[in-house]
């Protein structure tokens, strides 16, 4: 990986570089991680849960919450530098969802999914993070030989990711934050027999994170409107 982020660093090929995805890894020192994957000079970081799901949970090791408390532990370190570094879509979609906005990735937020993944086959399915549930979950039986894109809006699994909020069960919806969480990432919630009408399986960490963010966004809000107003 390092000779593969030196090269996409260098000068020949930097405008091909995006961004890095990391797996947050309780077992790991997260500012540690963190600042090794600042040097590469990113222009963004992804931070995402390793996938897991009620039949298959993730390791938790030390802790209710592990990965809740590494996650916060880069974001008080991103949140406080005093320039931006670079940019964490998970950090800045939870700050945009907080005060009103949208998000862009799959972990968190009501944003439909816009996305099909189309297999070497020309199978058209499912994004293939539900691989991670059970085999097949990606399938939808369409191929781009015989279907047009379109008929893949009338798959259940597909249709289910664009209704937003009437996806989720009655319960989940009472929780005050379902609009921010939006339920976490939906192969997170598989839990066999059920489905995917179920919090996810990352739903405290999810829960500790946001409320952590969101106070720290409030702080600084109500500081901002102090200032003015003096």
């Amino acid at each position: 990986m390092r000779s593969t982020c030196r090269l996409l660093t260098g000068p020949e090929y930097r405008d091909l570089f995006a961004g890095l995805l990391c797996i947050a890894d309780p077992a790991t020192d997260p500012i540690a991680c963190y600042e090794a994957l600042l040097g590469y000079g990113p222009p963004s970081i992804d931070l995402l849960l390793p996938h897991a799901n009620w039949s298959a949970p993730p390791e938790r090791g030390a802790g209710a919450t592990p990965h809740a408390d590494w996650l916060i532990a880069i974001f008080d370190r991103w949140y406080a530098a005093p320039r931006q570094e670079t940019k964490v879509r998970l950090f800045e979609d939870i700050i945009d969802l907080v005060l009103g906005g949208s998000s862009r990735s799959e972990q968190v937020g009501l944003s439909p999914v816009a996305v099909v993944v189309v297999e070497t086959d020309g199978d058209i399915e499912q994004v293939d993070s539900l691989k991670s549930s059970y085999q097949g979950a990606c399938a939808t039986g369409l191929t781009v030989f015989a279907d047009p894109f379109d008929a893949a809006l009338e798959h259940p699994g597909i249709v289910a990711r664009q209704i937003g909020v009437q996806a989720l069960g009655e319960t989940w919806r009472e929780c005050p934050l379902h609009e921010v969480c939006g339920g976490g990432h939906y192969a997170h919630r598989y839990r066999p027999r059920e489905g995917y009408r179920n919090p996810s399986v990352y739903c405290a960490d999810m829960l500790k994170l946001i409320r952590h963010i969101r106070q720290q966004v409030v702080a600084d809000l109500r500081k901002h409107v102090a200032n003015q107003a003096s």
